[in-house]
């Protein structure tokens, strides 16, 4: 058991190839305010992210307690990119509770973003009868987007735990 202990998620983070793209989406599709943008770069950068010579560029969007550090690496760069299918080992989302599924994917596909399919009952445990789909943003970001199940069955949901 360790010695101290988680106290709150503080935000999560992506490393994304344009950050002017990466804030657009999160702001005009999905609706986040996006902070100032800053550069960092230094030793103490470099050996932080264990990546020697690193300069940053990093914008925060933020949407309720919700907050998503933006990295674009000015230096070194890198042409690398994660094509990780939901089934592989790593392969990571982030998932939002929206009041309009519907809507959301309007804003998606507006933006030219392809949905993995339209929405899907969930058909089981806490979050039956609730809708989900899958979204790609910039650089393989996935994003799930989550509209709670109707107040019926979310009661009977609550009743059951």
């Amino acid at each position: 058991m360790p010695s101290g202990s988680i106290c709150r998620m503080t935000h999560t983070g992506f490393t994304v190839s344009d950050l002017d793209r990466a804030s657009a989406f999160f702001r005009d599709v999905l609706g986040f305010t996006i902070g100032p943008t800053t550069r960092q770069n230094g030793p103490v950068v470099g050996r932080m992210v264990g990546v020697p010579g690193a300069e940053v560029a990093i914008a925060f969007a933020t949407s309720g307690d919700c907050t998503i550090e933006l990295i674009c690496y000015v230096t070194p760069r890198s042409d690398r990119t994660s094509n990780l299918r939901h089934c592989d080992t790593g392969f990571a989302h982030i998932a939002f509770q929206v009041d309009d599924i519907e809507s959301m994917m309007q804003s998606v596909r507006a933006a030219g973003f392809r949905l993995y399919s339209e929405p899907q009952v969930v058909p089981a445990g806490p979050r039956k009868g609730g809708k989900n789909v899958y979204t790609q943003g910039p650089d393989g970001i996935v994003v799930e987007l989550q509209e709670p199940p109707p107040p019926r069955n979310r009661e009977a949901a609550d009743n059951r735990a």
